[in-house]
């Protein structure tokens, strides 16, 4: 079980891995430890995720800064809550008791009445309030401060359980999350359907799983140019596992009447592949953010009368939801954990396309 400890938040400093703006490279920085407002609780960090919106958020500092400002990167984390802040909501208080193992999701919705995503049932898409990691402190650190109605207990509080490590819990809050978000929430997949998923890096391989397994999608095509991650998503249960170039003779030649493609890479290529697959009425979903544009091609997509999606992230019962499906060992996500010190070489493997497994920084630093 997570350990116990007091209410009486840590002092002194702490290591974090920063963005600075001009500079490509996570900064190693020794900062006060966070003091957690009235709305928040401290959470010391067992696991931090690193993703492909990590490597473009630095790629860009030097040259057309997409998010502005300095700030602790990670916006994938898993700990345990150390401390409430002062006059904390008792109900969060006693859901987030200090001890408790959690994850921090990384959509940071208002939850106001009057805000028009939040009250709509899109509160993954609320940004009146920045993004951990992307704009606010993120989870590259020792500890980080999160407000209480984003951070989500892990089902039997346990971070020595296989199968909810902290380096699972954490890619759980997006690698597992978004995907399961674009599926159930925006794809809409119903059992027996046949799904088809475009890209097959930790995001994709966590997407099979989704569909076969929760969603019960009747066959799930993966699709992906690289040898070994189609065996990866033969073994997690993908149907049909192919490259780009033999998608469209497999589907028809076996006939196959697509009612969903999950599009995890977002170029024109794979667009253009997506909406050619689909059946007529069929329902396309872009996550990936590989191209900065691409192009929809009008009179295909009206004659087949097309859906076409986009879906970003999740909200806290996606998480919980994950999480729960995770326990189960119906989601199995492959992650690969790092010393955070090796944050800069996880960027340039990623970035290389060297790492194909998600990767989870774990801070093990020398006492300060």
């Amino acid at each position: 079980m997570a350990a116990q400890s007091t209410n009486a938040p840590p002092s002194g400093t702490m290591v974090a891995y920063r963005l600075v703006p001009g500079k490509t490279e996570p900064q190693r920085t020794v900062v006060p430890i966070p003091t957690p407002a009235a709305d928040e609780v401290l959470i010391k960090v067992l696991a931090a995720g690193v993703c492909h919106s990590d490597v473009h958020v630095l790629e860009a500092s030097a040259t057309q800064p997409i998010i502005p400002g300095s700030f602790i990167l990670g916006h994938e984390g898993a700990g345990i809550v150390v401390s409430h802040g002062e006059g904390l909501n008792p109900a969060h208080a006693r859901r987030l008791a200090v001890g408790m193992y959690v994850a921090i999701c990384l959509t940071n919705a208002c939850d106001r009445p009057e805000c028009d995503a939040c009250s709509r049932g899109l509160a993954n898409v609320c940004f009146e309030s920045l993004m951990i990691g992307l704009g606010m402190d993120g989870c590259w650190a020792e500890y980080v401060k999160a407000r209480a109605s984003t951070v989500v207990p892990v089902p039997g509080n346990n971070p020595q359980d296989p199968r909810l490590t902290p380096g699972i819990v954490a890619a759980a809050t997006d690698a597992v999350m978004s995907p399961y978000h674009a599926l159930k929430t925006a794809g809409e997949v119903k059992p027996g359907q046949t799904v088809v998923i475009i890209g097959c890096g930790g995001l994709g391989i966590n997407a099979i799983q989704i569909a076969k397994n929760i969603l019960r999608a009747g066959t799930v095509v993966a699709v992906d140019l690289r040898a070994d991650n189609l065996a990866i998503a033969r073994e997690v249960g993908a149907d049909h596992a192919v490259t780009p170039d033999a998608l469209l003779a497999m589907v028809t030649g076996r006939n196959l009447r697509v009612d969903v493609v999950l599009d995890l890479v977002g170029v024109q290529s794979t667009v253009d592949a997506a909406t050619g697959i689909v059946r007529v009425g069929g329902i396309v979903v872009l996550l990936g953010l590989g191209a900065p544009t691409v192009a929809i091609s009008p009179l295909p997509s009206t004659m087949k009368q097309l859906t076409i999606k986009a879906s970003f992230g999740g909200n806290c019962k996606d998480l919980q939801e994950c999480l729960d499906a995770i326990a189960q060992g119906k989601i199995r996500p492959q992650v690969e954990a790092r010393p955070m010190d090796e944050c800069s070489h996880v960027i340039h493997g990623l970035a290389e396309g060297k790492i194909r497994a998600r990767v989870a920084l774990i801070p093990q630093f020398p006492k300060q």
